[in-house]
């Protein structure tokens, strides 16, 4: 629990030194960080590490779904929340499979296009094919 509190706290700091669009991009590095942890884990048949990944990306999906406006966002908004629904539901549904690490990597490429559409709305740079998030070695999921 105390791990989630520091997570909150850091990020409510962050929103008030960094613009808003660039704590988007960086959320969804993270959630690369994680799905591509998950499918290391899975080529090493470490269950239990991948199904950690897996919430901890999880949970950041969540959290961007839930600060969605259906209001304003209109269909942008209704797309976005399928797509992280989605990608959940695939995470989730891959733990423990043989095809678990395939399935962590197509996630891992439609996640970073969705990424890089928002890295170039905040004047961001995007992630060519072979770049993994900041964060990526070390650390835990």
């Amino acid at each position: 629990m105390n791990r989630n509190r520091y997570a909150i706290s850091a990020y409510q700091a962050a929103q008030l030194t960094t613009p808003p669009l660039k704590v988007v991009v960086m959320l969804y590095d993270g959630i690369l960080v994680r799905i591509a942890r998950a499918a290391e884990y899975a080529r090493q048949g470490d269950f239990q590490k991948q199904f950690e990944s897996v919430m901890s990306a999880a949970r950041i999906i969540d959290g961007l779904n839930r600060h969605l406006d259906m209001e304003k966002g209109g269909q942008v908004a209704v797309g976005l929340r399928e797509t992280y629904e989605a990608v959940a539901r695939a995470l989730f549904r891959s733990v423990g499979k043989e095809t678990a690490p395939e399935a962590c990597d197509k996630l891992v490429s439609a996640v970073r296009e969705l990424r890089d559409a928002w890295a170039e709305i905040a004047g961001e740079a995007k992630l060519s094919n072979q770049d993994v998030p900041p964060g990526f070695l070390g650390g835990n999921a």
